[in-house]
């Protein structure tokens, strides 16, 4: 069973499903996980629509030069760790997930 409290210093945002009551965090961590293990960390969120459009700026970087990649893949693996709790909060949100307030869980 998945526990129903979560510790509000590691935590960003809490988003309960609907239907089921399943909960998940979004750790304020994220940019870590997100600079350490990138697309794999993508995956395992489920964030499968900001995968592939990191996949495919670099696919296309390589396409056009792979010296231009040596520029672009840095800047893309940092601006993702960035943006990870953006994007897992919107990824939540946009699949119907109600936020809750880590402090009143």
């Amino acid at each position: 069973m998945r526990q129903r409290y979560f510790q509000p210093y590691s935590t960003a945002a809490i988003f309960e499903n609907p239907t089921n009551g399943w909960r998940e965090a979004v750790p304020r961590r994220a940019w870590l996980w997100m600079l350490l293990f990138g697309v794999f960390y993508m995956a395992a969120r489920s964030l499968w629509m900001p995968l592939g459009i990191t996949l495919g700026i670099l696919f296309v970087t390589t396409m056009v030069s792979w010296v231009f990649l040596l520029i672009v893949a840095p800047l893309v693996w940092v601006t993702t760790a960035v943006k990870a709790r953006d994007m897992l909060e919107a990824s939540y949100l946009r699949r119907g997930w109600l936020e809750i307030d880590p402090d009143n869980q």
